[in-house]
């Protein structure tokens, strides 16, 4: 998925996304060969610069069709005053509770709420393996043995 840092909105309420800080001129470039020419230039975008919002420092909403830029993490930070714990991501791809958030531009989420799920695996007369999270004895007539012990996981709901 492309990411965009830069956001802005047009006269006519179209939204933009860039991948880079847009200029003064719509400028498209095409591949040629070993390099790029230079496809089209159009007129100048004159509304770039009024709504122009950096998606490095702010995060933005659209309210009533209008484009506003918001503080970055402002939900979060709402969500952490009222007691939410906030998780920030790792650079191994794990989340981690962060008892005093920076609130930097590192990935940020509202801790999900998680369930405990208890369940033991069994093995069939069918030749497959099946699982139950139903306490006692296994009452199926192709249960032949189990495989394992109870196992407790917690899921995010």
């Amino acid at each position: 998925m492309k990411k965009y840092n830069w956001v802005a909105q047009d006269k006519d309420g179209e939204i933009y996304t860039y991948e880079h800080k847009p200029d003064k001129l719509r400028v498209t470039w095409q591949g040629a060969g070993n390099g790029c020419v230079l496809h089209s230039r159009a007129a100048p975008n004159p509304n770039w610069k009024e709504s122009l919002i950096d998606l490095s420092k702010n995060d933005y909403i659209i309210k009533d069709g209008i484009l506003m830029a918001t503080r970055k993490h402002v939900a979060l930070i709402h969500a952490w005053v009222d007691g939410a714990v906030i998780q920030f991501k790792g650079a191994d791809g794990v989340w981690y509770d962060c008892e005093m958030p920076v609130w930097d531009d590192t990935e940020f989420r509202i801790k999900p709420k998680t369930r405990t799920v208890k369940f033991r695996n069994w093995y069939s007369t069918d030749g497959k393996i099946y699982g139950t999270y139903c306490a006692g004895e296994c009452n199926n007539p192709d249960f032949v043995t189990w495989l394992g012990d109870w196992r407790e996981v917690k899921i995010e709901l």
